[in-house]
């Protein structure tokens, strides 16, 4: 295995945007690849998306919060299955967050969804709190493997729902039933294994890009590009559609399952088969049975006399400074037994739980994401207002000849049929465009420019 084994096997890319109408980003996300073959065949790469609620800077912390703890608290259980310490470190976040607002009122009632995958060897795993949401392309097909937890899933998708597909559902979009902080006795939803394959793409995103883009125009950008292009493109379309919200989206793609050996899979899965530790009563019960032998022989030594009448030392003397010492000998092993397997002792049982075990019901949604020519049309009308906006108030000179290359070709591929490439082409201009109107944003701030 080479020593860039992991980007040989991974190609990944994470975007953040504060949008078009909001003045703080209230996103974050967290990504860790495994660093050597034993931490991506025990712990994996590390994928998080939080989506923040509440007023001010509540909503910014409680979605820094959940990104930094389930990341911290996951790399540290390492005696449970990883889909266990993911669902595990999910819920420390939310009582981190719980408890941060309520010692402080700045926070009070914060919130964030929560979105973390994992990609294992040849499997992956998802913990999931809210409606952000992730989906997986495989062969121009995608698929939503999470469960929107709002009221408008609920009304529709949930458990004993006899709604139609077309019948109207007028509740409110934006209302979440579920989240980390807010919720009490929190559920956290697990959804796997899946299984990997070479070429599979994964798109984590927060509804800042699933309510601008839907699910065929994501699996489409997906099939186009590679990461960093497929997140460039879906949040300047998101924000060209108005960008009301904050756009994040983390998109890992699957290049190859490199072989790993054996040995290490066993290993790693051999850590999850230890037998249940000594619970509190196993423990207790050891302790009583050692103070009633310990009190016994205590009983039958101290009962014989230690001295004579005429004060000359017997033999029940020597018996008792033996059980004075075995006495303390005795305290100072239990003490030892107790001080030394105390995480043991009080930590919860194993995971007995098969890691093949389907967790979940996902995949929910599915649709096509084969390039279409209903979705060429829409992209190259998005590039021409773009382009005529910027020709009648033009704030920078752009490379119109590199533009025009660009149109031409997008046009020619589409008569050929060839949307996947007319779509390219459109987007190379429209990324162009939107990169250099950021560059002159930036400059002008830093100018003073009002």
């Amino acid at each position: 295995m080479s020593e860039n084994w992991w980007s040989e096997s991974l190609a990944y890319s994470a975007r953040t945007d504060v949008g078009m109408r909001r003045s703080n980003n209230q996103d974050s996300y967290y990504v860790l690849p495994a660093s050597s073959p034993r931490l991506w065949t025990s712990r994996g790469h590390l994928f998080i998306v939080a989506d923040g609620m509440g007023a001010h800077a509540a909503g910014e912390r409680a979605s820094q919060l959940a990104t930094t703890t389930v990341s911290q608290s996951y790399l540290k259980r390492t005696d449970q299955r990883p889909y266990a310490a993911l669902r595990d470190s999910i819920l420390d976040a939310h009582d981190t967050i719980k408890r941060q607002g309520r010692s402080d009122e700045a926070f009070h009632d914060m919130g964030t969804t929560c979105d973390a995958l994992i990609l294992l060897p040849q499997r992956a795993y998802i913990g999931h709190v809210g409606d952000s949401r992730v989906y997986r392309l495989r062969n121009h097909v995608i698929e939503q493997m999470t469960f929107d937890h709002s009221l408008v899933w609920e009304v529709k998708y949930g458990a004993g729902s006899q709604r139609t597909a077309r019948e109207p559902i007028n509740v409110p979009k934006n209302i979440i039933t579920r989240s980390l902080g807010p919720t009490d006795n929190l559920e956290v939803a697990l959804e796997g294994p899946f299984e990997t394959k070479p070429g599979d793409a994964f798109l984590m995103c927060s509804d800042g890009l699933s309510g601008q883009v839907d699910d065929r125009e994501i699996g489409q950008i997906l099939s186009i590009f590679q990461p960093e292009e497929a997140t460039e493109s879906l949040v300047n379309l998101a924000n060209l559609r108005g960008g009301p919200d904050n756009i994040t989206v983390v998109v890992a793609r699957v290049q190859s399952n490199p072989s790993v050996e054996e040995a290490e899979v066993e290993k790693a899965e051999k850590v999850y088969e230890k037998r249940p530790p000594l619970n509190g009563l196993a423990m207790t019960a050891a302790v009583v049975a050692t103070v009633f032998i310990l009190a016994f022989l205590g009983s039958f030594f101290i009962s014989k006399p230690s001295v004579s009448e005429t004060g000359a030392p017997q033999e029940g003397g020597i018996q008792w400074g033996l059980t004075l010492g075995a006495l303390a000998l005795a305290a100072l092993s239990t003490g030892a037994f107790l001080f030394l397997g105390r995480k043991t002792l009080f930590s919860k049982p194993a995971e007995v739980t098969p890691a093949t075990e389907a967790l979940g019901k996902g995949p929910y949604t599915r649709a096509s994401a084969a390039p279409s020519k209903e979705f060429h049309k829409k992209i190259a009308l998005v590039c021409d207002e773009l382009c005529e906006v910027l020709r009648k108030d033009s704030v920078f000179t752009p490379d119109w000849q590199g533009i025009s290359k660009a149109l031409d070709q997008a046009k020619k591929c589409a008569e050929q049929k060839n949307y996947g490439a007319a779509i390219r082409a459109n987007f190379s201009v429209i990324n162009y465009i939107m990169r250099e109107l950021r560059n002159y944003a930036r400059q002008k701030k830093s100018a003073g420019a009002p």
